[in-house]
């Protein structure tokens, strides 16, 4: 019996104690790639085939937002596979961040379940596109209601 491989996350940070906290709490059931910076990560989506990308915004050289155009560009279906997880979410931000229609997003710091969570949800579109309040439609649709309050 041939035991089928991992699906494979890419994910794209810039700082390093969030990477390795982040692959360790995914290696069980993903296999990761870390990319530092946008040029790494477009370098990697060339070669490979990836089941979800976690992607922070802020990071040097290329940012996440050029990690979201070059998708939008060259494979847009990728776009419902990426989960945005970042410290700098205003909501400037978060509009602009669903403007390219992706998976689920989270602020940092973040739940280690609702990370796992929506990572799944990422990896799996055929889960999404059977439950209508998906995960990153709840967070979004609870910082909605939060900004709105506050």
């Amino acid at each position: 019996m041939v035991k089928s491989e991992k699906p494979r996350v890419l994910l794209i940070d810039d700082n390093e104690p969030t990477c390795t906290l982040m692959t360790a709490l995914l290696q069980k059931d993903f296999a990761v790639d870390v990319a530092t910076d946008g040029y790494e990560a477009i370098d990697k989506l060339r070669v490979k085939t990836y089941s979800a990308i976690i992607l922070d915004l802020l990071m040097p050289n290329l940012d996440g937002y050029g990690v979201l155009d070059y998708l939008r560009a060259n494979n847009p279906e990728m776009l419902r596979r990426v989960l945005v997880v970042s410290a700098a979410l205003g909501n400037r931000d978060w509009l602009r961040v669903h403007e390219y229609n992706v998976c689920a997003v989270i602020s940092k710091p973040f739940e280690v379940e609702t990370l796992l969570g929506a990572v799944r949800q990422c990896a799996d579109p055929a889960a999404m596109r059977s439950n209508l309040l998906t995960g990153g439609m709840i967070l979004l649709l609870a910082e909605v209601l939060k900004n709105r309050w506050m």
